[in-house]
């Protein structure tokens, strides 16, 4: 007999892909699920979409909040509502692309005894379509620790969780912020450490769109900071606090192209400084370590301390030769030597 699967949709603003995501579910070839639609306050007419879906198929579950949570918040009320034995995520922007995929990744799961099952996606954007491949090193049986998960999409929505790890331990997305996945795809990872499978069959499709989480990352950039601080709390509070080591810092992302960075007010500049010297002195690296990462580099603007500063600008020049990929889904890759330079200028303008 299959086991119960809970699907979460965090619904805001999409009414023109809401029915096409609900159906792609609807259609798969494990029956035996539940899809849990977490209404974040939408201004538009999901929610009757919804409900009209509602009337034809039981499965479909409807849930309102009383104020907008974000992604992250939404995705919390799917987790504390689930009554499935296993749990995954939908955008609801997107869709399942396959009618095999949740029997497959469950068949998997089961098969080889795994805590968690991972699947492939493919972005689709306008009229073209890009694969993404998961690395050879994680495919098949594999346990996902410090040194390799990163070669998974940290994405929720490509993996079939077991709903009572995620409840054990006391795993959920931070809210009111971009950028959950990382948090939890990191808290998942340090807390339990699991035994995956992973295929490289791309079964789930990632639109891009205008007002996708994708197309506008660089104006919620410095939400990085409050993700690496959520990340590092969890870390502490289950006793793994050095799990990651400097590593933590790759989440500090460089903006790239965006000149949003310098800004911000008075009030907001002080604010990202303050966060990420909290970061420093939770971790306890010196400055060797963060000035070895690409994107923490970018928060030296911010910081108050003129020392501090200085610290940044004598080692920065080791980085110049270094080429790194920028955040946006086209993945071109762009010289860190300009980046450099625009955040020396902007230091220097701070004197």
């Amino acid at each position: 007999m299959e086991k119960l699967l809970s699907i979460v949709i965090p619904v805001y603003n999409t009414e023109q892909y809401i029915e096409e995501c609900i159906n792609s579910l609807l259609y798969q070839t494990y029956k035996n699920i539940e899809i849990i639609c977490v209404d974040d306050c939408t201004p538009d007419n999901s929610a009757l979409l919804i409900k009209n879906i509602m009337e034809k198929d039981s499965r479909v579950k409807y849930i309102l909040h009383n104020e907008n949570k974000f992604q992250g918040g939404a995705r919390n009320t799917g987790i504390d509502n689930a009554c499935g034995e296993y749990i995954t995520f939908i955008d609801s922007d997107d869709f399942i692309a396959d009618m095999n995929c949740y029997k497959t990744a469950i068949y998997n799961l089961e098969k080889h005894n795994a805590d968690i099952s991972i699947f492939s996606f493919f972005e689709k954007k306008e009229n073209s379509i890009k694969n993404y491949k998961i690395s050879s090193s994680v495919q098949g049986l594999q346990k996902l620790n410090k040194d390799n998960f990163t070669k998974v999409h940290c994405s929720p929505c490509n993996k079939i969780f077991k709903l009572n790890h995620i409840k054990k331990h006391g795993l959920y997305f931070p809210e009111k912020i971009k950028f959950e996945d990382e948090a939890f795809w990191y808290k998942y990872v340090a807390a339990i450490e699991p035994k995956a499978y992973t295929s490289n069959s791309p079964y789930y499709c990632y639109r891009i769109h205008g007002s996708s989480t994708m197309a506008s990352r660089d104006k919620y950039i410095y939400n990085y900071l409050d993700v690496t601080l959520d990340i590092l709390n969890y870390l502490e509070k289950i006793g793994k606090k050095d799990f990651y080591k400097e590593h933590i810092l790759n989440l500090l992302y460089s903006p790239a192209e965006t000149k949003e960075i310098y800004n911000l007010d008075e009030k907001a500049l002080k604010q990202v400084a303050e966060k990420f010297k909290k970061i420093i002195d939770i971790t306890g690296l010196d400055f060797n370590h963060i000035n070895n990462r690409v994107g923490a580099c970018i928060y030296a603007y911010f910081i108050e301390d003129s020392k501090m500063r200085e610290n940044y600008l004598k080692t920065i020049e080791i980085l110049k030769p270094v080429k790194y990929k920028i955040l946006k889904h086209n993945k071109k890759l762009y010289k860190l030597k300009r980046e450099i330079l625009r955040i020396k200028e902007q230091i220097f303008k701070r004197g």
